[in-house]
């Protein structure tokens, strides 16, 4: 395996490309299709990943590729990049600028590297495993309140939000980029105290997920459990759900707490 310090410039660039070629189709969308119900993908996806799996492809021929549109590769390995060529595809269909390109390193299932780049404002996130977490090359840190606020603010996925999940009332101020991404790299970078969502899949928050526990984060399952390592069997290589809870290690304890006191009343 590749030390991942070593390739990181390397896949911040390739994320950049990938983000270009989204600016150059951005505003000029002609095709939509839809995947599900809200769950929709253009040809801007499409022309991302595209590029990024031929580069991954081309330079780590023995990696696997776990790819949001192409699925993943047929190659077994220990390194598992786990790509999202557009994280806020609803967004950007409708010419809101809030999305990302997202380039993620699993090694034996526990992410190593994670480059997240919003291209609309220029926002490069990246870590390694060890390594610490950078915004645009200078180290970011997780805020350092201390228990749940009503001003802090909190990222909560759109589905989230429309079943009022009980969590939403004791978690400050909700707030929904429409990207799980960008909501974790907002934990990281202090703006929020905390992000929570039950329908993400592996390729919205792997490679944040680094990000975030190298800015002093913790991110779970919202039962507390281990998110990661991530099983060579696991459903989640196959795009089932991978609920989270991620926030800045602090309150940590506090959410799941709420979290659980939530499930036992529901029960």
């Amino acid at each position: 395996m590749h030390e991942p310090a070593e390739i990181l410039k390397s896949v911040e660039g390739l994320a950049r490309e990938a983000g270009d070629i989204l600016m150059g189709y951005y505003g000029e969308i002609h095709s939509i299709d839809y995947k599900g119900i809200g769950d929709i993908v253009t040809e801007a996806d499409k022309a991302s990943e595209q590029l990024i799996t031929e580069r991954l492809e081309s330079r780590f021929p023995d990696y696997a590729l776990l790819g949001e549109e192409f699925g993943m590769s047929a190659v077994q390995s220990d390194s598992c990049w786990v790509t999202d060529p557009l994280d806020g595809t609803a967004n950007y269909a409708a010419r809101c600028p809030i999305f990302a390109v997202a380039i993620g390193l699993l090694h034996n299932g526990i992410p190593v590297l994670g480059v997240v780049f919003d291209p609309n404002t220029d926002r490069m996130f990246s870590a390694t495993k060890e390594g610490g977490a950078t915004l645009n090359g200078i180290p970011i840190h997780v805020n350092d309140r201390q228990e749940l606020d009503p001003i802090g603010l909190f990222g909560f996925g759109s589905p989230v939000l429309e079943i009022l999940h009980p969590f939403i009332q004791k978690a400050g101020k909700g707030r929904s980029l429409g990207s799980a991404a960008l909501h974790i790299c907002s934990v990281a970078s202090g703006y929020f105290d905390g992000s929570f969502d039950l329908y993400t899949k592996l390729w919205d928050i792997a490679a944040a997920a680094i990000i975030l526990q190298e800015a002093g984060g913790s991110i779970t399952q919202p039962s507390g459990a281990p998110l990661f390592p991530i099983a060579p069997d696991s459903s989640a290589y196959e795009g089932h759900d991978v609920p989270f809870l991620a926030t800045n290690g602090k309150i940590h304890a506090e959410c799941l707490s709420t979290l659980e006191e939530n499930e036992e009343k529901q029960t």
